[in-house]
């Protein structure tokens, strides 16, 4: 029995393993999975193709392999690619593609609603511009409007004056005559 476990062991340590990796079943309709390594070894599970499954561990001609829900098993690796399929690569590119047009959609839809924004937006700056232009109207008339007062009461006030000087000027050119015919 020693004898069987030191051989044991060292072969057990030689054995290639390799990471655990994402790996595809290739292009077949049906492959076997066995318990053990040998086409000898009971059947435990057929994988479609396209069968995403974990690489982990190689020995010669066989990969052990890990499939739904951590079920375990070996088959031939030449079943195995890690490419990945094209039927997958095209399921992906159709989700894409939808995920795409149903983006392109809602962006629509958007663009829509921001343009009937964008014509109110319109309108309404239209009505102010409009606004503004009548304030900026009578803004300029109440500017005007103290230089209007300023000159009324300039012109009245001449007025007055001239009243006034015409009324001292008979009132001297009266004295005058009344100073003269004595």
């Amino acid at each position: 029995m020693k004898r069987y476990f030191f051989i044991i062991i060292p072969l057990t340590l030689l054995s290639s393993t390799t990471q655990a990796k994402t790996m595809y079943v290739v292009d077949y309709f049906k492959i076997m999975v066995r318990r053990q390594p040998g086409e000898e070894y009971k059947i435990v599970a057929q994988l479609p193709s396209n069968t995403k499954v974990t690489l982990l561990e190689t020995e010669e001609l066989w990969a052990k392999i890990s499939f739904e829900k951590n079920k375990t098993g070996w088959i031939l690796k030449r079943y195995l690619t890690e490419e990945i399929p094209k039927p997958v690569r095209i399921a992906e590119l159709e989700k894409t593609i939808k995920d795409k047009e149903e983006k392109i959609d809602a962006l629509e839809k958007e663009n829509i609603f921001l343009k009937q924004k964008n014509a109110e937006m319109g309108e309404s700056i239209a009505v102010q511009a409009e606004q503004v232009k009548n304030v900026s109207l009578e803004n300029q008339r109440l500017k005007e409007e103290p230089y209007r007062i300023i000159l009324l009461l300039s012109g009245g006030g001449i007025f007055l004056i001239g009243c006034i000087a015409t009324l001292i000027i008979q009132r001297l050119g009266r004295e005058k005559k009344s100073k003269l015919s004595f």
